[in-house]
């Protein structure tokens, strides 16, 4: 789609957090993106009331937020932009982008309002409570409703949001995509040079995410003596209302720690846990391994980033059909475990350590797809498209 120079701008309102959040990185990837086409976008960013585990004090943070509402008076004078919100999913997030979004309700109109969801809270909100009611209210002021899969859209029409409004925008990622020759490269069988087998866990440490499964799995690949690992565990620990394990983050970091030191006593195999990483060190731990592994079960899963990435940097990659991931995988370009415990991580990482032909065909199945569909360009032109061709007024409820 070819460069062109606008000038109403993009507004985007969006939660802030200090730490990684996949609904500010989406959000800032289209930034990014639709900025470099020429587009002039503008951030309202909004405070968060719990960030990297801590509660913000209460003063500053109405200070904050107060202070973020008034810099949305910036798109009274931009009567021909565009507001996106990206919205959470709880009460509080609810009020906190509420106020922006009316106002570009105001301003723009609602069919120059787009709400993107990046989350899967709303999928088990039981019907007619005061969570759906509120949430779709808020809805139901915008033009378009962005999702990431076909069961998202679904359930908002069930919802009662007209299907037309509600558009299916699959996630993306501006890491580096490795090329064809690379991939395949990176899976080649080398019977004259032995080396262990790389595997790579990403993702926040929850454990309704599969870290302690997949820990364990390899502990047991190790043992099995068949193959040599070379695993990392990277991500922070993040107790979450929907952990099962471990609540408390020191004992899961206790955990984490005693499961990687006997891992380590196993000739032949080690292990690392990475705090977090981002940049080139992010992108030399999914450049360098063999296989990624998120054996997810997490109740609110929407569609990982890291898998994304994953895809774009060559790996083999074993999951789940949490949330939407079956969006972007499935039985073709990845392995797709059913019941996400251990013994299903081991059988899958065995399968792949004694099948390197079968790791390198989903390795570059899924590179494949994303190249083909989910790359960060064809992404930018689905919003392009989406900016570009705001909805018809005459079909718009009041």
């Amino acid at each position: 789609m070819a460069t062109l120079s606008r000038p109403d701008p993009l507004f985007f309102s969006f939660a802030d957090p200090v730490g990684f959040s996949g609904q500010k990185a989406a959000t800032e990837l289209v930034i990014r993106g639709l900025s470099g086409r020429g587009w002039v976008c503008k951030r309202l960013p909004l405070p968060v009331l719990r960030d990297s585990g801590k509660t913000a004090s209460p003063v500053r943070f109405v200070i904050s937020l107060l202070a973020a509402w008034f810099r949305s008076l910036a798109m009274v004078p931009a009567r021909g932009g565009w507001l996106c919100v990206n919205i959470g999913q709880t009460r509080f997030s609810f009020i906190r982008d509420a106020v922006p979004l009316l106002a570009g309700r105001t301003v723009f109109g609602r069919e120059r309002v787009c709400i993107t969801l990046h989350g899967s809270l709303f999928m088990r909100w039981e019907r007619g409570s005061v969570d759906e009611r509120m949430f779709t209210f808020l809805l139901r002021k915008a033009g378009i409703v962005t999702v990431l899969g076909e069961n998202h859209r679904a359930r908002l029409v069930a919802l009662g949001i007209p299907g037309d409004r509600v558009r299916v925008v699959i996630n993306s990622c501006d890491a580096g995509v490795l090329d064809p020759e690379g991939v395949r490269a990176k899976h080649a069988i080398e019977p004259d040079r032995k080396r262990p087998l790389r595997l790579l866990f990403l993702s926040s440490l929850i454990d309704t995410k599969g870290y302690p499964e997949y820990l364990e799995a390899v502990r047991r690949l190790a043992a099995w003596g068949g193959t040599a690992v070379d695993a990392v565990l990277c991500g922070r620990v993040s107790p979450s209302e929907f952990s099962e394990e471990f609540k408390d983050g020191s004992a899961a970091e206790r955990w984490i720690e005693a499961q990687v030191a006997a891992i380590n006593l196993f000739p032949g195999s080690r292990a690392r846990w990475v705090r977090g990483a981002a940049g080139p060190e992010k992108a030399a731990l999914l450049r360098d391994a063999d296989i990624f592994v998120l054996p997810t079960r997490y109740p609110v899963e929407a569609q990982p980033v890291a898998l994304l990435e994953a895809m774009a940097s060559g790996c083999a990659i074993v999951t789940t059909r949490a949330g939407e991931i079956s969006a972007i995988l499935d039985d073709s370009c990845a392995v797709m475990i059913g019941a996400p415990d251990a013994d299903a991580v081991e059988a899958a990482l065995q399968s792949l350590a004694v099948n390197p032909e079968k790791r390198s065909r989903l390795a570059v199945a899924a590179h494949s797809r994303f190249v083909e569909r989910f790359g960060v360009e064809r992404h930018l032109d689905v919003w392009e498209t989406i900016l570009g061709s705001p909805p018809d007024r005459k079909g718009a409820a009041p």
